[in-house]
């Protein structure tokens, strides 16, 4: 018996890999409404197709072009993106796993384990204990499982805050902003309709006034129609995601994306790495930094040189990525395949070397 706490991406597709393996897994997700509340861009790359093919109603937006802006400098770049609605997402994750003979038991909240075989769960007001041979945690950054385990919740990220506000702009393309006014992340405009857009943006500190200027200066007035913030962990390189039969994945265990806060494509990966680590017995702290260890600290490394950049660093940044030679790069290799991308980047483009000086 598995139990998986928490049915996001992580935990729902984790679910459906054990599963067709004939695992008997059973998630435990606190909220009545899988997909709710919603804390996420829902922006992800055609990399997803690696894992999972999106049906239509998942779908909200296809962006063909990025915008990317600096405080003096501004460039459009080809892209391939899939903006979704991520409560319906999550929805058809889990639906594909339930197909998959896995059990989930909503509106349900996982109290501790007994480090054995047996979990504690609160069930509308009601705690009862339930076996339980292995315990995945893939529930969020603040994870329940983490502290239970004593493996730590993440202890350092981003306050994410984004809101849907009424705004006309360019269907197919999407913005992410740099500089000053984004000192610790960036900002990003990011089109679900016609009229209707995900805005926002990460930061440490302050992040409330960066939000309400960032969006003031896009839109012109402070209006929101609602709110879908939320906490962005940044990843952790030595961070223990395994210990005895307690698993971390996701949020959970940090893997996320430093460059862009993206959680959903390292995640998925990550899922068919722990399935492998639970059916063959493996180490899952050493497969997963063999697997994956290297792209995210990469992510990491580029991440803490962006955080150096002042306003004439990025202008010049643009400027070095508005080549054709480099924007073809940019077509060909994604974000979700940094190794091969800065790799080639600076093959064709070698004054990006000038940036390594931030890496020390």
């Amino acid at each position: 018996m598995i139990t998986i706490i928490g049915s996001g991406p992580a935990g729902s597709y984790l679910a459906y890999l054990l599963a067709k393996k004939g695992k008997d897994v059973t998630i435990i997700e606190e909220h009545e409404k899988i997909g709710s509340p919603i804390q996420c861009t829902g922006i992800v790359t055609g990399s997803i197709d690696k894992f999972v093919k999106l049906p239509n109603e998942v779908i909200a937006n296809k962006c063909s072009k990025v915008i990317v802006v600096s405080k003096n400098n501004k460039i459009a770049a080809n892209t391939d993106e899939i903006v979704m609605w991520r409560n319906k997402f999550d929805e058809f994750m889990a639906h594909r796993a339930i197909d998959a003979g896995v059990k989930i038991l909503t509106n349900c909240q996982f109290i501790n384990s007994n480090g054995k075989n047996s979990i504690r769960i609160k069930n509308k007001n009601k705690v009862e204990e339930i076996k339980s041979d292995l315990i995945v945690g893939a529930d969020g950054p603040s994870s329940t499982v983490a502290k239970a385990a004593d493996l730590n919740p993440s202890s350092k990220f981003y306050i994410g805050m984004q809101a849907k506000v009424k705004l006309k702009m360019d269907f197919d393309a999407f913005e992410t902003h740099f500089g000053s006014n984004f000192p610790d992340f960036f900002g990003w405009c990011v089109p679900e309709s016609e009229d209707t857009v995900r805005l926002g943006l990460g930061s440490f500190h302050n992040t409330k006034d960066y939000f309400y200027k960032f969006l003031e200066h896009r839109t012109g007035n402070k209006e929101i129609l609602c709110w879908e913030s939320g906490i962005i962990p940044v990843y952790e390189p030595n961070k223990i995601i395994q210990k005895g039969n307690t698993y971390l994945i996701g949020d959970a265990a940090t893997h996320v994306k430093a460059t862009t806060g993206g959680g959903i494509i390292p995640s998925l990966k990550a899922a068919h790495t722990l399935c492998d680590c639970i059916i063959n017995k493996k180490n899952y702290n050493n497969e997963f930094r063999k697997q994956s260890g290297k792209e995210l600290l990469l992510h990491l490394k580029i991440r803490n040189v962006l955080n150096k950049f002042s306003d004439k660093d990025y202008d010049y940044l643009l400027k070095l990525m508005n080549q054709e030679k480099v924007k073809n790069i940019l077509k060909k290799y994604d974000r979700d395949t940094p190794i091969p991308l800065v790799l080639n980047l600076l093959l064709r483009e070698p004054r990006f070397l000038l940036f390594s000086k931030f890496a020390f």
